[in-house]
């Protein structure tokens, strides 16, 4: 079996696109969770504040009743 000196060059480029793929897939997805981190981090700090029930509404929220 005669392994040429091109065979073995042709198979490295193959190898080297696919770390460079892997690579740019890599900073992609990177890029992506950044954006949903800052996303995420931006929606909850838009919930306003939770202000306390009055004492007459203290009852609300307090049971749970299900039925199947």
């Amino acid at each position: 079996m005669d392994i040429g000196a091109s065979s073995v060059m042709a198979a490295g480029g193959v190898s080297g696109q696919a770390r460079v793929g892997d690579a740019v897939g890599i900073t992609v997805m990177k890029k992506a969770m950044d954006i949903q981190s800052s996303s995420a981090t931006q929606l909850v700090s838009s919930i306003p504040e939770s202000t306390a029930t009055p004492a007459s509404e203290s009852h609300l929220g307090n049971k749970f009743d299900a039925r199947a």
